[in-house]
């Protein structure tokens, strides 16, 4: 999905959400498939929800989404977005859990794949720790 943005903005926005060392988006490489679920879900490693880089990944996927060039509902994000400049996506591995946890729910959108906030996913963000009880 289009975003009025480029990637440094990404980039610098997902260094400030979350501090460590792997920040929770990624360049879109010709080997992903985004507008895939099943991709999604497949060959990732184990993690958890409950930490501040799945909350960080959770808030800096919905602003970003604020910048769409289509609108989204509140509490929906894309599967791939693509920049003035490159093409990202969330995490795999933060998005395979966010899925597994019911924090998301995957639907097309038009020829679009995005990711709707679940009710237990809004509870994740107001918890402000990520460590609810999922």
């Amino acid at each position: 999905m289009r975003i009025a943005q480029r990637s440094g903005y990404a980039t610098r926005l997902a260094k400030t959400l979350y501090r460590g060392e792997s920040p929770p988006i990624s360049v879109v490489k010709p080997e992903d498939k985004p507008f895939s679920v099943e991709w999604w879900t497949t060959n990732s490693q184990p993690e958890s929800a409950e930490s501040d880089r799945h909350l960080g990944a959770l808030l800096l996927y919905l602003e970003l989404a604020k910048s769409s060039k289509i609108a989204l509902p509140v509490f929906t994000f894309p599967a791939r977005l693509d920049f003035d400049d490159r093409s990202m996506r969330p995490d795999k591995g933060v998005l395979k859990v966010f899925l597994e946890t019911g924090l998301v729910a995957p639907r097309m959108m038009g020829a679009q794949l995005v990711f709707d906030v679940s009710e237990s996913g809004r509870n994740y963000l107001s918890s402000g720790t990520g460590r609810s009880k999922l």
